[in-house]
């Protein structure tokens, strides 16, 4: 598998490798706290987006186990990203670094393949996170930073990072880095406009 470049003064994002290898769930909380969480944040039991980074919650939580305690989870897991790919038809792989309180709204068409979503992140359907170019390496994906709002059908492509609290519209095709509380819209994409510096509203009340 591809390596991704190290950094250097002229490129301070962080480098996200994409190799798998261990657990990329959000430290200072437990798997199964972890999953309470997203159940209050998805609000139902019903709710396909909380089942599908549910099981992405499980694929990386496997990779920190021993090898052979692992293989049986490995099994479970592969079924179940599957399982949840044909009735959801949402895709988001473990090797995607999965933030707390992401919600994905309704379903369907979602193709999340990105390097990072961050905090608070809100996703609508047919919204698809992915390289711009076939043939691309796996690590030139985008990094969504905490409170980005992602508007239904909209395709964010490449090694770019949309900036926290930015909103990006339906249907935007974004290629280029986006600056912190932008929105966004239009194809090829573009800033519209600068939001005041505020956190966006994204936060789902997550208490019992």
């Amino acid at each position: 598998m591809s390596q991704a470049p190290q950094t250097s003064p002229e490129t301070p994002s962080p480098v996200y490798p994409m190799t798998g290898e261990k657990n990329q769930n959000p430290v200072g909380i437990s798997f199964l706290a972890l999953l309470q969480e997203d159940l209050r944040t998805h609000q139902s039991l019903f709710s396909q987006g909380f089942w599908a980074v549910a099981v992405n919650r499980l694929g990386n939580w496997r990779m920190g186990l021993p090898a052979l305690l692992r293989f049986p989870f490995t099994l479970l897991y592969n079924f179940l990203y599957r399982w949840i790919h044909w009735t959801t038809r949402i895709e988001l792989p473990y090797i995607v670094k999965v933030g707390r309180r992401v919600r994905i709204w309704h379903h369907g068409g979602c193709v999340l393949g990105a390097a990072c979503i961050g905090d608070d992140v809100q996703i609508r359907h047919n919204v698809t996170l992915g390289l711009s170019n076939h043939g691309d390496p796996i690590w030139k994906l985008p990094v969504l930073e905490d409170r980005v709002i992602v508007g239904a059908g909209a395709a964010i492509l490449g090694p770019i990072r949309i900036g926290h609290d930015s909103l990006v519209a339906a249907n935007a095709v974004v290629t280029q880095d986006v600056p912190p509380h932008s929105v966004v819209g239009g194809i090829p994409g573009r800033v519209l406009k600068t939001l005041e510096e505020a956190p966006l509203t994204t936060h789902v009340e997550t208490k019992v």
